[in-house]
């Protein structure tokens, strides 16, 4: 559902990506299931992480799990990028159930359904990148009549039906993750390397989920660059507004780097993000569904996560008092024209 065009060019929206931009009030959302842990609606924010050794290391992988759940990781993604780390998931849950934790395993999945399918079976949820999962990058230019581009959604579906209901017959969830650095050719012709392109790129594998009534979903947005994942989180909320849609938010900077770097780009990402509400797990890197990413210990930047979930708490322990920024509200609305007002204008 698309709304009309801003004079500076960006796809403006229906609704609001909040209630409102002056007070905080977490955005409502469905209640999803990651193992035994509940995300979204009134659950805390969640954290989360991803660990650094090759999945098909059962042992290294096992041990850095159990040390991350030791600093509070109450979900844990691994990454599944041959068939022989897809191998090593049964040997990897059995481990941690042999030492008392049953911790949900997330499967991080790029370029290979059939990993995908295999890995249901093994894992609490799955990640699919909407940009690989079914197209090939080949940096090509296209030009897609509506008629052409409708077969490639057609060709999509077809390649993720199966996933889908899979999925569906298994009960696990699973996560439709963007990455701003790899939208398709198809997206990118169409949308451009932009926002919006990231918002579509996952609301068309969203729609082909309704379509078989699967909604143990999770969504991220997720760039390099914080300014472009704020704008793609808040225009993905204001989209699924629009199409009634309520599902929770992993939140994260990717490939913020190491150290001081990327715990700036981190707090600053995820950090304006759960003050307007939205967010419902990080991984070392945001909220509802929160990851802080970063190419060193996956413990190290879990200080930072408690630090910003407790600014989160604090801005929720606010609700019920009179508006937390009011007075200066006041004063931002006499200064400003009216259509720095619209949430939709600052996208």
């Amino acid at each position: 559902m698309r709304g009309e065009i801003s004079r500076t060019g960006v796809e403006m929206t229906k609704h609001p990506y909040v209630p409102s931009v002056f007070s905080y009030l977490r955005r409502p959302t469905r209640v999803v299931a990651v193992g035994k842990v509940l995300v979204g609606g009134k659950e805390p924010v969640r954290v989360q992480s991803m660990t650094t050794t090759p999945t098909w290391d059962a042992p290294a992988t096992i041990d850095q799990i159990v040390r991350l759940v030791d600093v509070g990781c109450e979900i844990v993604r691994v990454t599944v990028p041959s068939k022989k780390d897809a191998l090593a998931l049964p040997e990897i849950r059995e481990g941690l159930l042999k030492k008392g934790l049953e911790v949900p395993l997330v499967a991080d999945i790029h370029f290979a359904p059939s990993l995908a399918m295999f890995c249901v079976d093994h894992v609490d949820k799955v990640r699919i990148n909407p940009g690989n999962f079914v197209d090939d990058k080949k940096f090509q230019v296209l030009e897609y009549s509506d008629e052409e581009y409708n077969d490639e959604i057609k060709r999509l579906e077809d390649a993720f039906t199966p996933l889908v209901l899979k999925a569906k017959k298994q009960g696990i969830s699973m996560r439709i993750g963007t990455n701003h650095g790899s939208l398709s050719d198809r997206i990118l012709n169409r949308y451009g390397d932009s926002p919006l392109g990231m918002v579509e790129s996952a609301l068309e594998f969203v729609r082909i989920c309704r379509s078989h009534d699967y909604h143990e979903l999770i969504m991220s947005m997720k760039a390099s660059n914080p300014i472009v994942m704020i704008q793609a989180y808040r225009l993905l909320a204001a989209h699924m507004t629009d199409e009634d849609m309520d599902y929770p938010f992993h939140l994260g900077v990717t490939e913020a780097g190491d150290g001081l770097d990327a715990r700036v780009k981190s707090a600053v990402g995820i950090g304006s993000l759960l003050a307007d509400g939205i967010g419902d797990t990080v991984r070392r890197r945001t909220l509802p569904s929160i990851r802080f990413s970063s190419t060193a210990d996956p413990r190290s930047s879990l200080t930072l996560v408690e630090w910003l979930m407790g600014k989160q708490r604090f801005l929720a322990s606010r609700v019920r008092s009179a508006p937390p920024i009011a007075t200066q509200a006041m004063r931002f609305q006499r200064a400003q024209p009216e259509t720095a007002l619209r949430p939709s204008a600052r996208f």
